[in-house]
């Protein structure tokens, strides 16, 4: 208690409860507004209770308290106005503009830096932050690798270049897969758009860095069970497979989800046939598809 205001609120408070004689509480209040004397304490040091002042300073300062208990009960009980001026006004407290909380993203950061990275085949791209992958292995996804591909996630899977092999069936792939493979882009659209179960869209012609091709968009049935499917030898598990490259006994494209949709971008690169797979689920949010469509948008072909 430091302040004239707080002591007239706690005599007030004793007045009011009709008390005769000052609580200890009161009396230290009371005491800490006297004017400084040499037997007044530091702020560092410990009060001296009343029980132990000599007597004559007991009876000095239970006179200078009742003096000031009276003055302030007059004051008090006349009213505003009456007995000399009025309370002072309150010293406003400081106030501060609230530092605004900044919005949490769930977006984890990414392990690899904004820039332009070379894929294989000498495809470059340009990621925005916040992507993970292996572009040397031609995978980009804006989630961790160590997570699980789900349908809120976009990824970036490719290029697959030279011969591209693509399985009639994608469930039963090591079965159908062709003994000759695809060699130009219209071979490999008109493979993928005949694939069973992918509700295949009209092909539509792109050009991507002054080079001509097609782009085509797959879905992964919904009600598609991967334990079904054939068997991959290097995992050992089953894979729903969209296409391979060079090795027809291996699927290099598998799928991680029904539903998942895939865009496939078939580029002639020089009488070369290069496909890019840009893949997404139904919940992928439109921040996303955005970034993945800018990656996409920056590709460039190196010259051989």
């Amino acid at each position: 208690m430091s302040t004239d205001r707080e002591t007239t609120r706690i005599v007030r408070s004793w007045l009011r409860e009709g008390a005769t004689q000052l609580p200890d509480r009161v009396l230290d209040a009371v005491l800490d507004e006297l004017p400084a004397t040499t037997q007044r304490r530091a702020t560092w040091w410990p009060a001296p209770r009343l029980s132990t002042l000599d007597t004559i300073m007991k009876f000095g300062l239970a006179a200078a308290v009742v003096a000031m208990a009276a003055l302030i009960g007059f004051n008090f009980l006349a009213g505003p106005g009456v007995g000399g001026p009025g309370p002072a006004e309150p010293i406003p407290t400081p106030t501060s503009e609230p530092t605004p909380t900044p919005e949490s993203s769930s977006k984890p950061e990414g392990s690899l830096p904004e820039g332009t990275f070379v894929l294989s085949d000498g495809v470059t791209v340009t990621i925005p932050a916040g992507w993970y992958g292996t572009p040397g292995n031609g995978l980009l996804g804006n989630i961790p690798e160590e997570l699980d591909f789900g349908p809120e996630d976009a990824w970036m899977i490719g290029p697959f270049m030279g011969d591209i092999y693509v399985p009639a069936d994608p469930c039963e792939w090591a079965t159908t897969m062709p003994d000759t493979p695809a060699t130009t882009v219209d071979e490999v659209v008109v493979a993928l758009r005949g694939q069973a179960s992918r509700d295949a869209s009209e092909p539509v012609d792109i050009t991507v860095d002054g080079h001509a091709g097609k782009s085509i968009t797959l879905r992964v049935p919904d009600d598609a069970d991967f334990r079904e499917c054939d068997r991959n030898p290097p995992s050992a598990d089953s894979e729903f497979c969209t296409l391979t490259e060079d090795d027809p006994a291996v699927c290099h494209r598998y799928h991680q989800f029904p539903g998942q949709i895939d865009q496939l971008w078939s580029v002639d690169v020089n009488g070369e046939v290069a496909v890019i797979d840009a893949t997404w689920g139904d919940a992928t949010p439109a921040e996303g598809l955005a970034e993945l469509r800018a990656i996409l948008d920056s590709i460039t072909f190196e010259a051989p």
